[in-house]
């Protein structure tokens, strides 16, 4: 029987995000594969929350803004003694720092992995040399590490896994409805992805506009007001956080992601194969990952993502042929299963070469 670890997340943000998502699914797999996971994070944090919903022990931890001015290290340093800690992972630049000089003064020396799924570009410090593997859940994200000088042997891709919801087979017909789901935020790019849409009516596509998710830098009063600049109409939906994304995905019959930067990780690009539907994105970040080349466009360009669409709708009856692929893709290369067993494989590994 093999051992049982005990591993400590540190994770030092509040909100959420791409990170805190695969942080909690990281130890969500470790959990199902047989392994003891803590968190330490700031409590009401979103990893805070998540963490007590799955039963898993939590430690209070300062946010990243006060996490060096009122230091845990002596409170962490009895957590690692008295929960004989094996494995730290280490979540953010931060963190990882935190994790080093634990594993200094720590009676038992845990090993330190590096998980990095969050869109900061990779960097350089003197606290890897007590790394024992950097986790990148995107090859841009580990090709970041090698143009550093990374070996490739120090660096892990794993993809995060996602869940199979069972979706409806769904007929597109018109009105087509094409949607968008993430935060509002400048670099998601929803003002090119309406002027798309405003190009289309204009062509005489009869499809309808839909847009979920929630205010960051962008306002929906914003968005709808630049609809309306456009002369959308009521083609253009605005529905705000939605409780449950693949019903919203599944009353799609296109996916867009129009992200003009960013998108080290995509938990959107997951959802929309997973969802079974075809999906049309931007050309950045990870996305040419997960979204095959005839489907990508440059970032920026309305008129391009515009021609795109145009053209996955003169064959309607192909759609539902490419979601079904895509969904196909999602179970063998993306699954939980698969996440589950490549994470445990890499932490269990760690502690063997300590």
């Amino acid at each position: 029987m093999k051992k049982q670890l005990r591993i400590l997340n540190l994770i030092d943000i509040p909100w959420n995000s791409g990170l805190a998502a695969y942080a909690f699914d990281q130890a969500r797999s470790l959990k199902a594969a047989g392994h003891k996971v803590y968190f330490a994070c700031p409590p009401d944090s979103a990893a805070w929350g998540l963490a007590c919903k799955e039963d898993m022990p939590c430690f209070p931890l300062p946010d990243r803004k006060e996490l060096f001015l009122r230091f845990p290290f002596f409170k962490l340093l009895k957590i690692l003694a008295a929960e004989r800690i094996d494995i730290i992972s280490a979540h953010t630049g931060k963190t990882q720092t935190l994790a080093f000089f634990l594993s200094l003064f720590a009676a038992k020396k845990p090993a330190i992995i590096r998980t990095k799924a969050d869109a900061r570009p990779p960097t350089r410090s003197f606290t890897f040399i007590k790394v024992s593997k950097i986790i990148a859940a995107s090859e841009f994200i580990r090709t970041g590490y090698l143009r550093l000088g990374f070996a490739p042997e120090k660096t892990a891709l794993v993809y995060q896994g996602i869940s199979r919801p069972e979706t409806e087979a769904r007929k597109p017909s018109p009105p087509y409805k094409i949607g968008i789901l993430g935060r509002l935020d400048p670099v998601k790019g929803h003002d090119c992805f309406l002027k798309a849409a405003a190009e289309l009516l204009k062509r005489g596509i009869k499809a309808e506009f839909h847009v979920a998710g929630y205010e960051a830098g962008i306002k929906y009063s914003e968005l709808k007001n630049r609809a309306a600049e456009l002369g959308m109409g009521t083609a253009a939906m605005f529905y705000g956080r939605v409780a449950d994304s693949f019903e919203f995905m599944s009353s799609c019959d296109i996916g867009v992601i129009p992200s003009l930067g960013s998108e080290a990780v995509s938990r959107a690009a997951l959802e929309w194969l997973a969802s079974g539907r075809p999906v049309v994105a931007s050309k950045v970040g990870s996305l040419p990952e997960f979204i095959g080349p005839d489907y990508l466009v440059p970032p920026g360009k309305p008129a391009a993502l515009a021609l795109k669409l145009e053209a996955l709708l003169a064959a309607p009856a192909s759609l539902t042929e490419i979601g079904a692929a895509n969904r196909a893709r999602a179970v063998s290369d993306f699954s939980f299963e698969t996440f589950t067993h490549r994470t445990s494989q890499i932490f269990e590994q760690a502690v063997l070469n300590l």
